[in-house]
């Protein structure tokens, strides 16, 4: 092995240092406030005591409040926005790419695009939505790969190609939203703000399983996304078979963004800027899977806290908040990006 190789194999498997496990805790606990926050704040405002007190009752208005109506709703927003920052983390490591985020690439919007059909054909009802966007988004993804592939630089091509096919999509989106009865374009603009609102056990439940699995294979398979970052002739020099790896990731990637699209509709931002943020923390390896994943459950608990009380008596979509800060955030990557380049 090569002394750069050798170098990068010891950055990679650098433990955390005090400052990095420091930010590790602030982390958590902001993630927890956000979360009993989530429980707390309402038409009905609660004190933290309150709410745990709630959690261990069986019955009740209180119980009502917290456990059937809140609770879903916190823990959708936890485990949608780990999914969303974990989705985001891996395209940008196999891109190599900082803005190579399924929300910039085209993935969300092919999955609006599969939903989309589905509501404009008749099959309206919340499972077969939840299909068409999965594959819809999956769809995208095989053509970008037939797009891009065989022709070199990924990185910037894939994004190039990514924005190219997302324009043409919402294009399409737009032409099937004329052609829609006025009740079906309704319901798929409200869907496509990208919103918690109405999220119970039965939306939440079975989606909340769902990633859950998937990150977890995610996690097992940390060690694929340890190679890509070290560098095609790096990985393969430790063995590895970076062809199928990134396919695989790929594939639960896509799977994760698709199952959280399907279920509160297109999300900006999170992907996007998770995976950065939690490079503040801690450089790479699974300890940057972890702070990635809470980085992005907290932006979505946030979002979320900040859309139903921003604004009295008006509830904003969490895909809302996430837009207007991800323009801003995008804004300044672009420019990053440019200064390092040229």
């Amino acid at each position: 092995m090569s002394a750069p190789t050798r170098a990068a194999v010891r950055r990679a498997r650098r433990p955390l240092d005090r400052r990095a496990r420091g930010a590790m805790a602030v982390l958590v606990g902001v993630l927890l406030m956000s979360f009993l926050a989530s429980l707390s704040i309402g038409d009905t405002v609660l004190s933290p005591i309150r709410v745990v007190q709630a959690l261990f009752e069986t019955q009740g208005g209180i119980h009502m409040v917290v456990v059937d109506w809140r609770l879903p709703r916190a823990l959708a927003a936890v485990f949608f926005g780990a999914a969303l920052a974990l989705s985001g983390t891996v395209f940008q490591t196999i891109t190599r790419n900082p803005l190579g985020s399924p929300d910039v690439i085209g993935l969300t919007t092919g999955a609006y695009t599969g939903a989309l059909i589905v509501m404009t054909s008749g099959g309206g009802s919340g499972a077969s939505v939840g299909i068409g966007a999965i594959l819809g988004g999956f769809g995208t993804a095989a053509l970008m790969a037939l797009l891009v592939a065989g022709r070199g630089a990924l990185g910037y091509r894939i994004v190039i190609v990514g924005i190219g096919v997302s324009a043409v999509l919402a294009a399409l989106n737009a032409w099937m939203l004329l052609r829609a009865r006025r009740e079906v374009a309704i319901s798929a603009a409200i869907w496509d703000a990208g919103s918690l609102n109405g999220v119970g056990w039965e939306q939440a439940a079975v989606p909340i399983v769902v990633v859950t699995v998937l990150m977890v294979v995610l996690f097992g398979a940390r060690r694929g996304l340890w190679l890509i970052e070290l560098g095609d002739d790096v990985g393969t020099s430790l063995g590895g078979r970076m062809g199928l790896m990134k396919a695989g990731l790929i594939a639960l990637a896509v799977g994760l963004v698709g199952v959280v699209t399907a279920v509160i509709g297109p999300i900006a931002f999170v992907a996007l800027a998770a995976p950065h943020l939690a490079r503040l923390i801690v450089r790479n390896g699974p300890a940057h899977l972890v702070a990635t994943a809470m980085t992005g459950a907290t932006l979505l608990s946030l979002a979320d806290i900040i859309g139903q009380n921003a604004v009295p008596k008006h509830a904003l979509p969490a895909g809302v908040v996430t837009l207007v800060l991800g323009g801003v955030y995008l804004i300044f990557l672009v420019v990053q990006t440019a200064r390092r380049r040229y």
